[in-house]
């Protein structure tokens, strides 16, 4: 994890100013990051406010290959987004694998409910609780984003990618000709690409056809 130090937001201040004088290179503005942890958005950087306290990555020197490695996390609204998708289950139930699960998507363990369970999910979780375990849940998502992909992300590119690896696995996004496009720095295919992921067991799925294409849509998203 890399340490980041405060700045404070001055007149005449851009995220790209910042960078080049900060961080060695204007377009490095998007591993700055906000209070919460979140990179800004390509609209939010164009709207700062004086006195804002933003997060500048501690590096070496202006052009160490440590600036590569800062991580970017889903944002709340990705969070949000996902949950639209895998639904809210506040109550253990068996998912269509006949696995049992809570939550938004949280995988208890194999098989179905069996008594087995913890006893917090055996007596139900709040909406708060199931977002706090989906934070967690969407690490492993957020790692792979970060590690496969090696072109610039902003954060609804980033957001939606790790709504489609949280969907589909790491390993399918890791050997995907949509990966190898965006690496290629084709960003225009990727939400044609993610089209052709809508089929489970041989079958096209229509709630799979609404979240890539909903995914393709964040992704274009300008703020």
């Amino acid at each position: 994890m890399v340490n980041r130090r405060p700045y404070r937001i001055k007149a005449g201040d851009t995220l790209s100013a910042i960078a080049q004088r900060e961080l060695g290179k204007a377009s490095n503005w998007r591993f700055i990051a906000k209070q919460n942890g979140d990179s800004f958005t390509e609209e939010e950087a164009r709207r700062l406010a004086i006195g804002l306290v933003i997060y500048l990555p501690i590096i070496d020197s202006p052009n160490h290959s440590q600036l590569n490695s800062v991580a970017m996390r889903a944002s709340d609204r990705c969070l949000k987004f996902i949950a639209d998708h895998e639904g809210i289950f506040l109550n253990l139930y068996n998912d269509p694998a006949n696995h049992a699960t809570i939550g938004i998507g949280h995988l208890v363990h194999l098989g179905p409910i069996n008594g087995s369970e913890i006893e917090e999910f055996k007596k139900g979780i709040t909406k708060e609780r199931a977002f706090e375990i989906l934070r967690e849940d969407v690490k492993k998502a957020e790692e792979a984003v970060n590690k496969l992909v090696k072109v610039p992300l902003n954060q609804n590119q980033f957001d939606a990618l790790v709504s489609f690896v949280f969907n589909l696995g790491s390993e399918n996004f890791a050997s995907s000709t949509l990966l190898k496009k965006l690496n290629g720095g084709f960003y225009e295919s990727v939400p044609d690409e993610l089209l052709r992921w809508v089929y489970a067991g041989g079958q096209k799925f229509a709630g799979l056809v609404n979240r890539r294409r909903n995914e393709g849509n964040l992704f274009n998203a300008n703020g």
